[in-house]
């Protein structure tokens, strides 16, 4: 590997994900993170909860913020960090995908979903990044037999399945491809010598189990100090996002991710669809190598599963963004020759087409709310509220937040080194409150005056009121 592309790749890769991270205003469920992050760290106080995802994304923002501050910036640091671990593993897949690797890396530094997500505290580009050095290690232990490999893929398996729950449709997707493809190419060959046991095999187990045993049950149960939260993980967790998925929790119609794909990441799917004749071509001759076939059978599992979830929200998509990329670029390689000019050019005007629209909407567009890739981003007359509840708290004024949906999010977060009280049934006694504008007519029949208005989010306004002088 060239250490010098390898270095300016993370110059760019740094420097995409590290400008102007902290201008954005925390989103809703940004502030979410953030806050229960602050609060593990303030108090040591953390239980799993499957709506909020796993625990790894929360120990690790505590620890960033314990060493270097507690801002936006160091908040968002943690999908930053994976997302340049994904990229710079990228360009190691170059032994089995040529310069189609080169291709699979740009994808990862500039699709759209992937730079937008690098920069927002979400548990998403911990599991693309981790998933990519676990796929390394796949295809490099198999080449090699390194029992290293073995283990390191047992820290970031770890680190997926303490992140999100979707981290088993990852850990499912490869192992499945394992057992079908020892199955299809050495038959019942495969199955005799994988099951019986030798000393190699037996040792290998023990420390991946031990070493993803104790990533696993001392981030779910809160350092051992929550042994009900192991079930929570796993029955817990499971019959969670079953119900939510019966219930149609966010529910989208099912082109929801077709759509998105078509606006904004045109390059990986134009590229997996150009792929697809290659592919079958080579598949019928036999062609086709393991990591061919797994990036079809990547590609194909994750289509049908996220398509098939009633779940649907605009962070998925980079689940479904990475491997139509990986696929797409394995046949590639023509647009690195000068044999085919056209493709060539096609491929530059619609990768910079790409990068235009990845960089307008990552550092520009943010609040628009007509963005679709953005979903509902906090409007900055949140953070305008937060400093004037502020200054209103630090002069002794007396104010309170009355919502009874706890629909205030992103104030916790801007609001989380000062005393205020937070309630969902009515109280007396404050000069000024601040309210949902659901919630208006009844603070205000309790004799309180309109000053202001501000917009949370698109079209959800909070309002900031004081006491009416009594004569």
């Amino acid at each position: 590997m060239n250490k010098k592309i390898l270095l300016i790749l993370l110059i760019i890769a740094l420097t995409t994900r590290l400008v102007f991270l902290d201008v954005r205003p925390m989103d809703h469920d940004e502030s979410v993170h953030a806050y229960l992050s602050y609060k593990l760290l303030k108090f040591q106080q953390y239980r799993y909860d499957p709506a909020f995802h796993g625990p790894f994304l929360y120990f690790a923002s505590a620890g960033l913020f314990s060493v270097l501050g507690i801002n936006e910036f160091i908040a968002r640091l943690t999908p930053v960090i994976f997302s340049v671990i994904g990229i710079i593993c990228s360009l190691f897949f170059i032994r089995w995908l040529g310069n189609g690797a080169y291709v699979f890396t740009l994808i990862m530094l500039f699709s759209p979903s992937v730079l937008y997500y690098s920069r927002y505290m979400r548990n998403d580009l911990i599991l693309v990044g981790s998933f990519l050095v676990v796929l390394y290690c796949y295809f490099r232990y198999r080449e090699n037999k390194n029992e290293s490999l073995v283990y390191l893929a047992a820290i970031f398996i770890g680190i997926m399945l303490t992140s999100k729950e979707n981290g088993y449709i990852y850990i499912l997707t490869l192992l499945s491809f394992a057992f079908l493809s020892g199955v299809y190419e050495r038959r019942l060959d495969y199955i005799s010598k994988t099951f019986i046991p030798s000393a190699k095999k037996i040792r290998m187990i023990f420390i991946f189990s031990l070493i993803f045993g104790i990533i696993f049950v001392a981030l779910y149960s809160s350092g051992f100090s929550d042994q009900e939260g192991i079930e929570r993980a796993t029955v817990g967790a499971f019959s969670h996002w079953f119900t939510m998925h019966a219930e149609k929790d966010h529910y989208k119609p099912i082109y929801y991710y077709a759509s998105l794909l078509l606006k904004y990441e045109f390059l990986p799917l134009g590229l997996s669809i150009a792929g697809i004749p290659y592919f079958t071509k080579r598949f019928k001759k036999g062609k086709a190598s393991s990591i061919e076939l797994f990036a079809a059978y990547w590609a194909g599992t994750s289509l049908i599963a996220y398509h098939i979830l009633a779940h649907k929200v605009p962070w998925l998509l980079v689940h479904l963004v990475t491997p139509l990329a990986f696929f797409g670029a394995i046949y590639s390689g023509p647009v690195f020759s000068w044999e085919n000019r056209a493709y060539r050019l096609a491929f530059v005007i619609i990768a910079s087409v790409t990068i235009v629209m990845a960089s307008y909407v990552t550092y520009i567009d943010y609040n628009n709310a007509d963005e679709e890739l953005i979903y509902i981003q906090i409007q900055p007359s949140a953070i305008e509220l937060s400093n004037l509840i502020t200054e209103k708290l630090n002069s002794g004024e007396k104010i309170a937040i009355y919502e009874p949906s706890n629909d205030y999010w992103p104030l916790p977060w801007y609001l989380r080194e000062q005393s205020i009280s937070y309630f969902t049934k009515w109280r007396s006694g404050f000069k000024y409150i601040v309210t949902s504008e659901r919630e208006w007519p009844t603070v205000e029949s309790n004799g309180y005056s309109l000053i202001e208005r501000y917009e949370i989010r698109p079209n959800y306004y909070m309002i900031l009121s004081e006491k009416r002088q009594t004569q």
